[in-house]
């Protein structure tokens, strides 16, 4: 009898091997499209079938192959229920296929029109079918499994259990395509139902991790298929040496340049109204051109800054904390060049994230061989965030409206350089771990609390910290650090940004004598007509927003 396998793949990894090694065996190989022309590329030979064709317009040519692979039979006993003239046709014992799961929410509006399925849909029916003979058949859906199917090919000893392997694997493939398909039409703009009933998205396994946050914990890399964020390139070269930590603050520092970069760039406008009524427009200055640069450790800013060029931007950024931290990652809107991998090269950096390397900042950077350079394509497409916890999975949209309105307590109101500096420090604040309060002088952090159980406790670290900043750039070693050196204290910071309502303290008091001058929060405690009083006094405008940016 003459063996038969069907091949139809989306991916070609180790498809060439695999084919040489069944015609070699003596089978015959049923293809169509692009698998086909690949493999009569390389010589092997291969007979055309109709049903695998992306142009099929009989499904009763996918009926009569599903037919044929759901008949096949190794079992003598069996033979009693084949009775179709094409009897001697049902020796298809491998179907290899597979498909490329995808999230396209533009889907319904372009492709398909009043046609929702997809011209590959066939295939997730041939393998559907396939799984209930799964006993009879080797049902191959993933390149890593060529290899094993070979061998026990070659054996002549094919097991239940790697049958059963590769079905469950290939409705898993299903499950994914299937999941993908429904996510595209459900959450595109016609529909616009991002919390379908079940929470399905196609992610896929791409990159084992050394470990997880900790040595102990295992850990695995899945990627959104056909998105790339900080991951595109990055998967192509990099080695397992990579931990979970590592991994979530580069994502996270490149989703936060990113922000930075889309909600900047353009001019932005916010509808505002003056302490004593009037509306008018807040406008803040476009920033395009501008390079946006961050530091982040254990998906926490250490620092944050913008400038006209690569080198000023980075040494604003790390400034603020770079004698007690290591194994940072570094981030930055754009291609990082000769004179700033010079600069970064000095610093115990864990990875540098940016668009692109110059050919010169790459011999620079490869001198320090512990630091992966990642370079980076655009934030990724979902819209939603999510966090798994007992039995289940909380999923909420991502936080990307940065204010409705602006609502102007004192009697002055902000400049523009201190109303740009508000809006860049807000912008930060929505990344940051809540309760968190930044402050800022000249576009740079010079002090920023996060993580607190508080709105008072950050503003008591983001005056603490304030002072770590002062004392570290006055030249005092940071671990002589006391609290108590003799230290001008009149020029702290400019602009203090809280993601919540700041209750009227102390700490306040102290921050605006030490030369803040520009207050951007939430608004809403019972102490802010007290609070705006003091900010009138001292000549310190305040603005709220009457939004929170409540993340953890």
């Amino acid at each position: 009898m003459t063996k038969r396998a069907v091949i139809h793949v989306e991916n070609t990894e180790n498809l060439v091997e695999f084919a040489e090694f069944l015609v070699s065996d003596g089978w015959t190989i049923l293809s169509a499209n692009k698998t086909e022309e690949i493999l009569r590329k390389q010589k092997i030979p291969v007979t055309k079938e109709a049903a695998l064709s992306e142009n099929n317009m009989f499904m009763a040519d996918t009926s009569r192959l599903i037919r044929k692979v759901m008949m096949t039979k190794y079992h003598e006993e069996d033979e009693q229920y084949i009775s179709h003239p094409d009897d001697e046709e049902n020796n298809i014992f491998i179907v290899c296929m597979n498909v490329l799961p995808v999230i396209n929410p533009s889907i319904v509006s372009k492709q398909f029109d009043n046609q929702l399925c997809p011209k590959n849909f066939f295939v997730t029916s041939l393998l559907r079918n396939a799984f209930k003979n799964y006993e009879n058949l080797l049902i191959l859906t993933d390149p890593e499994d060529y290899k094993e199917a070979m061998i026990q090919l070659r054996t002549g000893s094919i097991s239940l259990e790697f049958r059963t392997y590769l079905a469950a694997k290939a409705l898993n493939l299903v499950s994914a395509f299937d999941a993908g398909l429904s996510a595209s039409i459900l959450q595109s703009p016609q529909y616009n139902q991002p919390f379908m009933n079940y929470m399905m998205l196609p992610f896929k396994r791409e990159l084992q991790l050394h470990s997880g946050m900790n040595a102990q914990q295992a850990a695995f890399l899945y990627k959104s298929p056909g998105e790339e964020g900080s991951l595109g390139n990055f998967l192509k070269y990099q080695n397992k040496d990579l931990s979970y930590t590592l991994v979530n603050d580069i994502s996270y520092a490149w989703r936060q340049i990113n922000t930075l970069f889309a909600l900047l760039k353009d001019q932005l406008t916010v509808k505002s109204t003056n302490s004593d009524g009037y509306e008018f427009t807040t406008q803040f200055t476009p920033l395009t051109g501008t390079v946006f640069s961050l530091a982040v450790k254990f998906g926490t800013i250490l620092g944050a800054s913008h400038a006209t060029n690569v080198l000023d931007s980075f040494k604003s950024t790390f400034t603020y904390d770079a004698i007690s931290t290591r194994d940072v990652v570094f981030a930055c809107s754009a291609v990082i060049n000769g004179e700033a991998a010079e600069e970064i090269l000095k610093g115990d950096f864990a990875a540098i994230v940016a668009p692109s390397f110059t050919t010169e900042a790459k011999q620079i950077l490869s001198r320090n061989k512990k630091t992966k350079l990642v370079p980076s394509a655009k934030i990724t497409n979902i819209n939603l965030e999510a966090r798994f916890i007992n039995g289940g999975i909380l999923v909420q949209t991502k936080d990307t409206t940065l204010f409705n309105q602006w609502k102007v307590r004192t009697k002055n109101r902000p400049s523009q350089i201190q109303t740009d500096e508000m809006v860049f420090g807000m912008l930060l604040a929505m990344g940051a771990r809540s309760y968190s309060a930044i402050l800022l002088k000249q576009n740079s952090i010079c002090g920023i609390a996060q993580g607190c159980t508080s709105v008072k406790r950050a503003i008591d670290g983001v005056w603490f910290e304030a002072l770590k900043h002062t004392e570290r750039a006055s030249g005092l070693p940071g671990d002589d650090f006391r609290l108590n050196h003799d230290i001008d204290k009149s020029n702290l910071g400019e602009v203090l940004v809280c993601d919540a309502a700041i209750p009227f303290g102390e700490s306040v008091k102290m921050l605006i004598d030490s030369g803040v001058k520009a207050i951007l929060q939430t608004g809403g405690t019972s102490s802010d007509d007290e609070f705006i009083d003091y900010c009138n006094e001292h000549g310190v405008v305040m603005v709220f927003t009457g939004m929170t940016h409540l993340s953890f």
